[in-house]
């Protein structure tokens, strides 16, 4: 019986401390706290149609994106524009050629900057970007419009 209390009162006494430090641990993971590498090279808010597997974006400002679609249908895409946020003059505004996505693949999307950007690689930038695209058996055209936080290489 006295081990019985003695184990119950070690339980009371430190349970608490330990269940604290169980939840901060995992709250922390969730966070990603323990992986701080996969969480500056590429980050995407917005896009809701689209989903980017992976992008580069270079030092003359060349932006190469993997999309894919969230559409569940066979989207056209018809044009993507970004400007860079912070008063960096490098923007895009010049078409691109119809990309064809089918619903359960990526496809490669390079665009080119009007003018070359000068950036510095290892910078941190933040693109405001728009994606105009329409979905097959419609003619409507959609733009969906997100911003990708991206390390220049």
């Amino acid at each position: 019986m006295r081990k019985a209390q003695s184990a119950l009162e070690y339980l009371m006494t430190y349970g608490w401390a330990i269940l604290i430090i169980v939840i901060v641990g995992a709250a922390l993971f969730a966070l990603g706290v323990f992986n701080p590498g996969g969480s500056t090279a590429l980050q995407v808010r917005g896009l809701s149609n689209f989903q980017v597997d992976d992008a580069l974006f270079d030092t003359n400002g060349t932006l190469t994106l993997v999309l894919g679609v969230k559409t569940g249908k066979t989207t056209t895409v018809l044009d993507v524009d970004f400007s860079i946020l912070g008063g960096i003059e490098c923007n895009n505004t010049a078409d691109i050629d119809n990309v064809v996505v089918p619903a359960s693949q990526t496809k490669d999307i390079i665009i080119y900057p009007e003018v070359g950007c000068g950036l510095t690689a290892g910078d941190l930038v933040q693109l405001d970007t728009d994606i105009t695209y329409t979905v097959a058996g419609s003619q409507i055209v959609h733009t969906d419009t997100g911003t990708l936080t991206i390390t220049v290489q």
